[in-house]
């Protein structure tokens, strides 16, 4: 869902484009989609709401070995505490500086400015109560939690790379992406997208 989810909103955005069109001819919206996509299809062009097979080939699975450590929960109360706590003048946000208590809607939402700010506290000034520093943070995705699955986004902080020197994560496993991958499968029926 992270990775296809982008692509459900420029499809979304382009068929909003069209919303006045449709309006001056007097049909519903899906209707002239529909037409638009139709007319693509037989002039050969792209298909609307398909995803190309280089978006599959281009991309893997990778299973990851970290090093012992602890990750942030970004959806932890206590968390969501400590950084109010640290940001108590106020949240650095891409419009202003807010005073408001943080919400787990803003920790996964799109203002980069307020979730760089906060992972830079977080990877930058803290120290962990057994004194190490966190390995990174972990997060619900804002896309949801599908059955079977976890949900959870991880970013890993590359500490190591930082200094120099080889990153202590190791590749255990990688796999492809298969057209018949289940999880793909159900992120594409909830983007409406289809890949080849």
């Amino acid at each position: 869902m992270e990775l296809l989810a982008p692509y459900r909103t420029k499809i979304n955005e382009a068929r909003r484009a069209l919303q006045k069109e449709a309006d001056f001819i007097g049909v519903p919206l899906e209707e002239l989609w529909q037409k638009v996509v139709a007319e693509w299809d037989e002039a050969g062009n792209m298909k609307a709401s398909w995803l190309p097979r280089n978006f599959r080939d281009g991309r893997s699975l990778f299973t990851l070995k970290f090093p012992p450590g602890w990750w942030v929960d970004m959806t932890a109360t206590d968390t969501l505490a400590a950084i109010n706590r640290h940001f108590d003048a106020g949240l650095p946000t891409s419009k202003d500086s807010r005073a408001e208590p943080l919400t787990l809607a803003q920790v996964t939402g799109d203002d980069r400015t307020l979730t760089t700010a906060i992972a830079t506290w977080l990877r930058e000034d803290v120290v962990l109560d057994d004194g190490t520093v966190p390995l990174g943070v972990r997060f619900l995705s804002k896309h949801g939690r599908p059955p079977g699955g976890t949900g959870m986004c991880w970013g890993y902080w590359m500490r190591a790379t930082d200094l120099g020197e080889a990153e202590p994560v190791a590749v255990t496993d990688t796999e492809p992406i298969l057209e018949t991958d289940t999880a793909l499968k159900k992120a594409q029926e909830h983007c409406k997208i289809k890949t080849r």
